[in-house]
């Protein structure tokens, strides 16, 4: 597997340390919210699954996703437009390779507060390593990361006409039938507390992605 090494982090940017356990308001609201989402899965309104290793997006992300903390865009970074954050973040990380950063694909779910109000939303961003380099969202409106940081630059969707990995049926049924190997996941960010992984719901049916922000 082609993987890279994210570029270091900077130590300055505000969010929990590394492996503190801790949670912002805005992360445990994230939590909660995808807990509601695999609690809904219904496990009579379909067939069960035997032997899938997820029964819905959220039990996944629920298992292996990690938490970034947002950082505002670096220079040269510019914002770009809503809807488009899969290939948004590809281009993202494009532009820093070309200026050597070695930043990463991370896809899952963000929130964020406008007008007032928190919404959640299947959502993609680069990384360093430890933030969330989102040219859609700024880093201040109270947004909370959780994804799965892709190690392989061959999964990331491309810069101009990509999709999402956890959107598309035919890219996201064989991670939940199967899982992923250890070796897919790359071992940055922040991951779920303990305590909050032994609360995770275990049900299963329908697989429904959701639209993305």
């Amino acid at each position: 597997m082609n993987e890279r090494s994210p570029d270091a982090a900077d130590p300055g940017q505000p969010g929990p340390a590394p492996g503190t356990g801790l949670l912002v308001p805005a992360e445990t609201a994230l939590i909660r919210y995808l807990r509601q989402r695999a609690a809904e899965v219904d496990p009579t309104s379909e067939p069960v699954l035997d032997g899938w290793r997820y029964p819905s997006p959220y039990h996944l992300l629920l298992d292996v996703g990690r938490f970034f903390t947002p950082a505002p865009l670096p220079p040269g970074a510019g914002p770009l437009m809503v809807t488009f954050c899969y290939t948004n973040a590809a281009q993202t990380i494009a532009d820093a390779d070309r200026e050597d950063r070695a930043w990463m694909y991370v896809e899952g779910y963000g929130s964020c507060s406008v007008d007032s109000a928190v919404h959640h939303a299947p959502h993609a961003w680069a990384t360093d390593g430890t933030h969330a380099i989102d040219p859609i969202w700024p880093a201040d409106s109270g947004c909370a990361y959780l994804g799965i940081p892709f190690a392989d630059p061959e999964m990331w969707p491309h810069p101009l006409y990509g999709d999402g990995i956890l959107t598309q049926y035919a890219t996201l049924l064989p991670i939940l039938r199967e899982g992923l190997p250890e070796d897919a996941v790359a071992g940055i960010g922040r991951p779920l507390p303990h305590r909050v992984r032994r609360r995770c719901p275990e049900s299963a049916g329908p697989l429904s992605p959701s639209p993305s922000s």
